[in-house]
């Protein structure tokens, strides 16, 4: 079945399944309250934080709702409050182990990128049909045969996975991540994936990203 599903259920005491777009913005206010952080700035308003995401207050203060209780009037959020339940709300608050398939160009990129430990992931394995073929760079993680994948994944118990095989092996390498036991994929892939609606699957394409961009130039 094909995973187009409008909502994402979250694990936590709300009743109601949380929209996909607020999910995504509220990764985004993360985002800004970490560079406030860095910038030792102690509180926000809902205002300026409101602008530093791109979005209205109105929506903003929507959004976090979902949080609960923050922040009073006139005085706006604490910063290190608001980071600490956005972290633990979007499950980022423990370092999430992720495996990697396929170590091309694209799979060499992402695993030389050190911003997924400060957004709390680790890329724990990296996975490849050739394990050995140089690469030009020294990667922080040893490349793996896929023969050994579903063992690691399982013995790790790894949920995630990002995937950056040519399209046509993706089908096939999704399928085997899902008997191991995977439940979420990051889809790098030029193909959309079928998964069980048990799995989530996020797919990211850059071509169709330019080709919105390009309608917009017009």
């Amino acid at each position: 079945m094909l995973k187009t599903l409008p909502h994402v259920s979250i694990p936590c005491a709300h009743v109601k399944p949380i929209p996909r777009r607020t999910i995504y913005r509220l990764s985004v206010y993360l985002r800004c309250l970490h560079r406030l952080k860095e910038n030792h700035i102690e509180t926000v308003s809902s205002e300026a934080l409101s602008r530093a995401a791109g979005v209205k207050p109105t929506q903003l203060r929507k959004d976090l709702t979902h949080l609960g209780q923050l922040g009073k009037r006139g005085l706006g959020y604490q910063v290190e409050d608001i980071t600490a339940k956005l972290t633990a709300f979007l499950g980022t608050n423990r370092f999430q182990p992720v495996v990697l398939i396929g170590v091309g160009n694209l799979g060499t990129a992402l695993l030389s990128y050190r911003g997924f430990e400060k957004a709390g992931f680790e890329v724990t394995g990296a996975f490849d049909a050739e394990p050995s073929r140089p690469r030009g760079k020294d990667l922080p993680v040893k490349i793996l045969p896929m023969d050994q994948l579903t063992a690691f994944i399982k013995e790790r118990q790894v949920k995630m996975a990002i995937l950056s095989v040519p399209g046509t092996e993706a089908q096939e390498v999704a399928n085997r991540l899902v008997e191991s036991g995977i439940t979420a994929i990051l889809n790098f892939a030029p193909v959309i994936l079928l998964a069980p609606d048990t799995v989530m699957v996020n797919n990211v394409n850059l071509a169709i990203e330019l080709e919105n961009l390009a309608y917009f130039l017009q």
